[in-house]
């Protein structure tokens, strides 16, 4: 049986119960040690408290960080105490520093994991097993017209692209058209990755209705996505000699607890020394590609 892993949490943030309660469903695997607040606790929090970060550290294995403006050095100590690592906000990472950090985890030994929950949803785990071998990938997404709401949000969109095409990106273009006034912007984005594969990504926050989907080219076979609807539609070759096209409709997985899909997700990396889902080199990867997309 596999010793339990002393978790940890630093900071606090609106998804810090969330993380906590999928933490004492996976009891077998992980043993709550306590946290340390280097500013704001939270009001309902009656467990153990650590009144430094050295004292988290000599009493735990696994951290969990959490808040967006977390500082490098929180960070930095905690890999270089060798101690497992879980950033609840990818903001915190998409910097420069994530360069060093990078570099000190993979030094270090440890695991590295950035939560991403929009990628669970959408299923991109799953697609990357089905289509080893993409060549074009098409996200579309409308937003209905709300007045304080009009910037589009495509991090997410490009990331998913990344860990589809499992690729160096060699040129990015960014394109923002206004619809009708400066303040609502079009925004498309071109990428183009080193074995030739390309990803488009367009975001519209003046849409008739709402819509996002996601369409794939792979080497043999087509795909579209509803991700709002959560279908998968799917287009392949028969395995049999007359080469007959299959057409297959399924669910997207099930993810109702996305807290504890991506601890376990967490687990397993540690268990099995594995890369998680999201890596820092992953979030490397999005902060260089974000550099090009602005001409740095």
């Amino acid at each position: 049986m596999n010793a339990l892993i002393r978790t940890a949490f630093v900071g606090n943030s609106v998804n810090f119960d969330g993380y906590r309660r999928a933490i004492s469903r996976l009891d077998e695997d992980f043993a709550f040690a306590g946290a340390w607040f280097p500013a704001d606790k939270p009001e309902n929090y009656q467990e153990t408290e650590f009144k430094s970060l050295e004292e988290m550290l000599a009493n735990c294995d696994a951290v969990l960080l959490f808040g967006d403006k977390m500082k490098r050095k929180y960070v930095a100590d905690i890999i270089k105490a060798c101690k497992h690592i879980f950033v609840d906000e990818y903001g915190s990472m998409l910097n420069a520093d994530v360069k060093a950090m990078s570099r000190l985890a993979a030094e270090a030994e440890i695991i590295a994991q950035v939560s991403f929950p929009k990628m669970y949803f959408w299923g991109i785990e799953e697609l990357i097993e089905e289509y080893p071998r993409i060549r074009n990938i098409f996200f579309s997404r409308e937003y209905q017209y709300h007045q304080h709401k009009q910037e589009t949000e495509v991090i997410a969109e490009i990331l998913s692209s990344i860990k589809l095409v499992k690729d160096e990106i060699i040129r990015a273009h960014q394109s923002r058209l206004p619809l009708i006034s400066r303040r609502t912007e079009m925004q498309i984005i071109n990428l183009e990755f080193k074995t030739g594969a390309s990803a488009n990504i367009t975001s519209i926050p003046l849409g008739f209705f709402e819509r996002h989907d996601l369409r794939i080219v792979a080497e043999k076979s087509l795909a579209y996505l509803d991700l709002r609807k959560r279908e998968w539609h799917s287009l392949k070759p028969a395995k049999a000699i007359t080469g007959n096209l299959i057409k297959g409709l399924a669910g997207l997985p099930e993810v109702g607890d996305v807290e504890q899909f991506e601890l376990q997700d967490f687990v397993r990396s540690i268990r099995e020394k594995t890369n998680p889902f999201i890596s820092l080199n992953d979030m490397l990867t999005l902060h260089n590609c974000l550099k090009l997309l602005n001409g740095e």
